[in-house]
């Protein structure tokens, strides 16, 4: 199913024995050329009524077989206005007086005309709805093409009027509410989007031929409420579109996005919790440190921990998803758990103060006191705390950048230590944990809040992540 914004393409004709649309750009003569190229009068029913109504099929019949535009056109007002006269003089009643008279304002390219009497048509000759809905859809398959037309070529206003005529002679298919969503919502008017789009989806309906449009326009619906912070109308949005499709992953981690925006972040997790464990070993990475973040946020730090552990199971080289994991660990009060996670990064960033106050910080939740010294006293004498901010990964190697920033760095006994320039040695690993390249880098002596940009590459097959130690 195409969603996110994309406009329909463009729907079939009913009927072979319909006219090529005109590129003219006037609406009649689009409406005009819709028409039946042969005049039948349907086989459901309709009241004949007098000579009037029956002069008005004939009129219609005769403009339909001329060649001669100018014929066409006196023959189809004649057609209306005997119809018109008859309707006047007791023909009210008449399902035939009404039909040949929307078949005239059709013939003549007038919409509203045309919609009033079918309308009446239809409601005096129900059994009649197929045909005259037939002739509408006709009518509005053509102003609906050219109006797509319009809008690949970026002609807006032109493609807005001819959706709004389609709209108004027919509208029991979504693609010209959906087109006109398309349009409101590329040019910013995110309100006039919403409301084309749940039009849409209430032309679809429940035929189960037009139920991609339907679901298409929904989700669309459902996205833009959510973008425009419409949270709670978002929600029971997502809630219908998935009872619709409910195994679209992306729409259920939507629906899960608004429901924490709405303020129901158990909601949220159980569909987050769902997704992860249906998912199971195929869950994505991003999807398990996105479901790590928010058991984080909604302070559910054991199951965060376990979230963001399945990274590192898969990716014991994730920093990231290491270093969420121990302070996870921390927010739970969970010592080994953070000590464990602490180690980790200590082998991959020695000098990031972050980390390594991370595993200080699980030594004193176990009351390891020695090693709380040995870490404090590391943390204190750092000539500098490095940053990794970006890491390019490519199929014939790998780079590293970061930058360093000196530290008041002093011994244990508070004396200060000079800064001096540190020599790092970066490891490129690949997914077993084995070196593929190593590549030194000398930090220079920095004061106080200066810094010095680190980089460093390593060439090489298979390389997806990094580490570094200090080079003694």
């Amino acid at each position: 199913m195409r969603k996110v914004f994309a406009a329909l393409a463009a729907v079939a004709f009913s009927a072979s024995s319909l006219m090529a649309q005109s590129d003219e750009p006037k609406v009649n003569l689009r409406v005009q050329r819709a028409q039946p190229s042969s005049w039948v009068v349907p086989d459901c029913g309709l009241d004949k009524g007098n000579f009037l109504i029956g002069s008005s099929a004939t009129y219609l019949s005769s403009g339909i077989k001329t060649g001669d535009s100018e014929k066409k056109e006196r023959l189809f007002t004649n057609a209306r206005d005997v119809a018109i006269e008859g309707i006047e003089k007791g023909q009210a009643g008449v399902s035939g007086a009404w039909y040949y008279l929307g078949r005239a304002y059709l013939q003549l390219g007038d919409l509203a005309g045309a919609d009033s009497a079918l309308a009446r048509a239809q409601s005096l000759a129900p059994e009649c709805g197929k045909e005259i809905q037939l002739l509408r859809r006709n009518t509005w398959v053509a102003l609906v093409n050219a109006g797509n037309t319009f809008l690949k070529d970026e002609n807006k206003d032109s493609a807005e009027v001819l959706f709004r005529q389609a709209n108004e002679i027919f509208q029991g298919e979504p693609n010209a509410f959906t087109s006109m969503a398309v349009m409101f919502n590329s040019e910013g008017q995110s309100d006039s989007a919403i409301v084309y789009f749940k039009k849409a989806v209430v032309a679809a309906g429940d035929d189960p031929k037009l139920a991609e449009g339907r679901d298409m326009a929904q989700y669309n619906l459902s996205a833009l409420l959510s973008n425009e912070g419409r949270y709670g109308e978002a929600v029971a949005s997502w809630e219908q579109y998935l009872k619709w499709m409910p195994n679209d992953i992306e729409g259920r981690k939507a629906y899960a996005r608004a429901l924490r925006a709405d303020g129901q972040p158990d909601a949220a997790a159980e569909i987050e919790r769902e997704l992860i464990n249906e998912s199971g070993a195929d869950v994505p990475i991003a999807d398990l440190m996105a479901a790590g973040v928010n058991f984080f946020n909604d302070k559910n730090y054991t199951e965060a921990a376990a979230t963001f552990g399945r990274v590192v199971k898969r990716q014991p080289w994730n920093r990231d998803a290491l270093f969420n994991m121990g302070n996870s660990y921390l927010g739970s009060q969970d010592g080994a758990g953070v000590v464990k996670a602490g180690t980790a990064l200590y082998a991959i960033e020695p000098m990031n103060e972050r980390s390594v106050q991370l595993l200080a910080n699980g030594y004193q939740l176990e009351k390891d006191q020695a090693n709380i010294v040995k870490y404090v006293t590391e943390i204190e004498g750092m000539a500098f705390n490095l940053d990794i901010e970006q890491v390019l990964l490519q199929s014939g190697g790998a780079k590293v950048i970061g930058t360093a920033t000196g530290r008041a760095a002093k011994k244990i006994d508070t004396k200060p230590i000079a800064p001096h320039p540190v020599t790092l040695v970066f490891e490129f690993i690949d997914e077993s944990m084995a070196v593929v390249a190593t590549s030194e880098r000398t930090v220079p002596a920095l004061g106080v809040g200066e810094t010095s940009v680190v980089e460093a590459e390593g060439l090489g097959t298979g390389i997806v992540g990094w580490r570094y130690k200090v080079k003694k």
